[in-house]
């Protein structure tokens, strides 16, 4: 299976880097959190009015505990395995539909591996249930001649993301980069993502 993982804090452009590594290569999305955010929705548009699978960042943000808590809580009854049970069948329904259709040449890209915290976790699943590679994406600004990267989100980013970044098979420190979003995109694709594809293509 062709499979790639993404990680990096929040905001760090886990998503960017799929939407521009999709204009390249073939690669259908897949994400933990979008598990967790449908079996959420109904709680969270009956309390808060916020959908959120469809909301602003802001919107995001006044949610974003009673996120972290439900997915830390159904992690830890099941060791780590709770959302990757609920999005696996759906990896391996699209590998096998590609194997029916004799088409292998296409990724599966899981944008959000957010823990290596148990033994069988997002990190040990990706790589050695799925033979997937990790790519760490993080994004600094220039402050005093010195790099400030994006800070974690939450104490579960912070107590995770150097492990993600110690386990990337490709890691990529990102400069925030001025200008409109046409800007930005072009030069991360001319940059970052030119330089994954030939890593992955040796």
């Amino acid at each position: 299976m062709k499979i790639i993982g993404i990680s990096g804090v929040a905001g760090a452009g886990k998503d960017l880097f799929f939407k521009l590594l999709s204009q390249k290569i073939k690669c259908k999305r897949f994400s933990l959190g979008d598990e967790l955010k449908e079996e959420i929705k109904p709680y969270c548009l009956a309390h808060f009015g916020i959908d959120p699978t469809n909301c602003s960042r802001k919107e995001k943000n006044l949610i974003r505990k009673c996120l972290v808590s439900h997915a830390s809580i159904k992690r830890h009854l099941t060791e780590g395995r709770y959302w990757i049970n609920r999005v696996e069948p759906k990896i391996k329904d699209h590998v096998f539909n590609q194997l029916l259709n004799n088409s292998l040449d296409e990724y599966s890209c899981i944008t959000d591996i957010r823990y290596d915290q148990y033994e069988n976790d997002e990190v040990s699943w990706l790589k050695n249930e799925l033979g997937g590679i990790l790519v760490h994406i993080s994004q600094f600004k220039i402050t005093n001649s010195k790099k400030i990267f994006t800070p974690p989100a939450n104490e579960d980013e912070a107590s995770q993301d150097g492990k993600l970044k110690s386990q990337a098979d490709y890691c990529y420190e990102c400069q925030f980069i001025e200008g409109t979003q046409e800007q930005v995109e072009e030069k991360l694709s001319n940059s970052v993502v030119k330089d994954f594809l030939k890593s992955i293509k040796k």
